[in-house]
């Protein structure tokens, strides 16, 4: 097969030709050490753990590249867990159509189990897996999945779904749930740039088509 593309090439080059897609998270934006931290990435490490009470793990370890920004990202989702006005099944709701949307297996992997420890169900779960609307919502998911719908497929939300919001969550609802989307967008970006991987056996965002949203 080297022959064929006449030239002298490497199996390593060959393979990144034919499958580009292998590429591991590891050569893009490998987890660092402890022993290679900065005094500025070990002082956000640290801030982390003390918050957490857990070491670093998934986005955060892509983001300790610049570890300010880390740190925001960190106490971003500090509040999102404690402080929104969104409840935690609804923002499980948003986190799952974004992690579909940006087909992104580490935040999937991550919140299906979230999801369902905060009260949503099995079908909503595997109704947003084939990229489709859950049956059966209640009014605040369906005005959530309305929300997130508008705002990520045409960047703007019309005014029914913005009172809807607004009216169930208040003012600070719809900045809440506007910065939720935008905090899982940012995250699943990250490491889709990473090519983060699952662990070995994981299951991630299901690769069924996708039915057009309505």
């Amino acid at each position: 097969m080297v022959r064929l593309l006449r030239g002298t090439i490497c199996i390593g080059a060959l393979m990144n030709l034919l499958f580009p897609q292998v590429t591991q998270a590891a050569d893009r934006l490998p987890a660092i050490t402890a022993e290679q931290y900065s005094a500025e990435q070990k002082q956000a490490v640290t801030q982390y753990e003390a918050v957490r009470k857990a070491p670093i793990f998934g986005p955060f370890e892509v983001l300790l590249y610049s570890p300010a920004m880390m740190t925001n990202a960190r106490e971003v989702g500090d509040y999102m867990k404690a402080g929104s006005a969104i409840p935690r099944d609804l923002a499980e709701l948003a986190i799952l159509y974004i992690a579909k949307d940006w087909n992104q297996d580490y935040v999937w992997y991550q919140h299906v189990p979230l999801a369902l420890k905060a009260g949503l169900t099995q079908s909503h779960v595997d109704a947003l897996g084939d990229g489709q609307k859950p049956a059966n919502m209640n009014d605040d998911e369906d005005a959530v999945y309305a929300f997130v719908n508008e705002l990520v497929r045409h960047r703007q939300v019309d005014d029914q779904t913005f009172d809807r919001i607004n009216r169930r969550f208040g003012n600070k609802g719809v900045v809440d749930l506007t910065s939720l989307t935008a905090f899982y967008v940012h995250l699943s970006m990250q490491l889709n740039v990473a090519n983060f991987k699952l662990p070995q056996g994981a299951a991630g965002v299901p690769r069924r088509a996708e039915a057009a949203k309505p």
